[in-house]
């Protein structure tokens, strides 16, 4: 019993989901230099494979790495509030090298930055997008995984998509722990 607890401990801290204080809030070697951010669990990069404007509904797909490690798919709805603020009610499917797979509910808030642009010879640039900032929320988990259903993990990501259409990009960075700062800056 005592070697299945250490092992467990061993587990839990490899995946930082033990409980301990994150280097943000110890202030130790290694802290995110931009903002003293907690431990990242993961890192997820999609490209936003399809949206509607007129709906907000999109689907994005990629890959996530770090203590998960595979591809992710989501749908989700842009909700506008104002003209430059929006929310969003997401849904995260995550499959890893194993094939346990996670699926999260992803909650937040963002806003449209004022896009910056270039228009030389090279032909038009310019992003549109911004910020979004929310929590990740295990709503159904699937072998080793399992043990996360109702987890919650903060989170902060940029979203882009070109002026011209195509594809956009999504970068996505899920916290160890539940992340409280602002994660999206004011105007």
């Amino acid at each position: 019993m005592t070697q299945r607890r250490k092992f467990l401990a061993a587990t839990l801290g490899f995946l930082g989901l033990a409980k301990k204080p994150s280097r943000a809030a110890t202030g130790g070697p290694g802290d995110n230099q931009a903002g003293g951010r907690p431990d990242l669990l993961f890192v997820q990069r999609d490209t936003v494979i399809a949206f509607d404007p007129t709906t907000g509904l999109g689907t994005q797909v990629g890959t996530t790495e770090g203590a998960i490690l595979g591809t992710s798919i989501m749908n989700f709805q842009f909700i506008p509030l104002s003209q430059t603020e929006i929310k969003f009610d997401n849904r995260t499917l995550i499959t890893d090298l194993d094939g346990d797979q996670i699926l999260f509910r992803y909650t937040g808030n963002g806003r449209f930055i004022t896009p910056l642009s270039d228009t030389s010879v090279v032909g038009k640039i310019m992003g549109i997008g911004g910020p979004l900032g929310g929590t990740y929320e295990v709503i159904q988990a699937s072998g080793k995984w399992g043990y996360l259903v109702g987890r919650k993990f903060g989170t902060r990501s940029a979203a882009t998509n070109p002026a011209n259409p195509g594809p956009g990009c999504v970068y996505v960075e899920v916290y160890r722990d539940q992340f409280q700062a602002s994660p999206v800056p004011p105007a």
